[in-house]
């Protein structure tokens, strides 16, 4: 009897501790005040160790099916993903959009230094030219990289403001907007990454929609366009290194030749946040210039 009751006991505690890790915290606006993303630089995808898929463990199915449902550490990972995957899923970022209009903290003051700043990560991803690559290769075609990412329309729209040529109607994405960025940042680069969400807008981004895109992205942006599918390069948890906490809302990386990220922005900037960005681009360049001098 007194075993049954503590197993009840466990069940029912259980399942209280289930319930409160299934409700999400709510968002709370922040303003970035130190680096953010990986504690070690990226490596190439050929350079990483294959595994070996015909191995006795991966071949010993009725010991990987008892695992599954009963070994302890194997079913509480399975838990805790499952867990907050509900807590923090779709309608979570749908709701958190909604009140925040995807400005889910404010950008840094000014760029972080090299010696402190974290890296980005390192994915295979496809271009609008139909070519599939890895993101290391495109940041290292130049010193220093603005990088757009999105998922969705909104998050794409939102981040807008930031590449608007100050004084003008253009934009430093448009067709002759991408000749004035390179006039004014000889040095830097513009890559826009689509993250899809799913594997049915996945197909959609890399099949359907390139045609199109070809027709409005410049030319000279075709390699410079990039499509991955989101939770496929980047889990939860890596995201949440990179503060891309929201399927609605965008995002603006600086990341330098070394592939640290040196400033971040997110959502509909604030007038402060834009300047910041190109002052803090223009900032990067002239490091870039002086590491360039000291090394002929």
């Amino acid at each position: 009897m007194s075993l049954i009751f503590k197993r009840h006991a466990s069940f029912f505690g259980n399942l209280g501790e289930s319930v409160s890790k299934i409700v999400p915290k709510p968002h709370r606006f922040f303003k970035v005040t130190k680096p953010v993303g990986f504690e070690k630089p990226p490596v190439h995808l050929r350079d990483l160790p294959r595994k070996k898929w015909l191995t006795k463990e991966n071949l010993n199915v009725p010991k990987r099916i008892w695992d599954f449902y009963f070994d302890g550490i194997t079913r509480r990972t399975r838990v805790d993903k499952i867990q907050k995957d509900l807590a923090y899923g779709g309608m979570y970022d749908f709701h958190v959009y909604m009140k925040t209009k995807g400005r889910l903290f404010e950008a840094p003051v000014s760029y972080f230094k090299k010696d402190k700043s974290l890296f980005f990560p390192n994915f295979g991803a496809r271009t609008l030219r139909e070519q599939n690559v890895e993101l290391m290769d495109v940041l290292q075609q130049a010193k220093v990289t603005v990088l757009k990412v999105y998922s969705a329309d909104s998050g794409k729209e939102m981040v807008a403001d930031y590449f608007k040529i100050p004084g003008s109607d253009d934009n430093y994405l448009s067709k002759t907007g991408i000749d004035e960025f390179q006039k004014a940042f000889p040095q830097s680069q513009i890559v826009e990454l689509l993250l899809s969400e799913k594997w049915s807008n996945h197909f959609v981004h890399t099949y359907v929609t390139p045609r199109k895109l070809r027709a409005e992205v410049p030319e000279s942006q075709h390699d410079k366009f990039l499509v991955a599918l989101r939770d496929a390069v980047l889990s939860r948890e890596d995201r949440e290194k990179l503060l891309m906490t929201n399927t609605y809302a965008g995002y603006v990386y600086l990341i330098d030749d070394s592939f640290r990220i040196r400033w971040v922005g997110c959502g509909q900037p604030e007038e402060k946040e834009v300047q910041g960005l190109w002052r803090a681009l223009k900032g990067l360049e002239r490091e870039t210039g002086r590491k360039l001098v000291k090394t002929r």
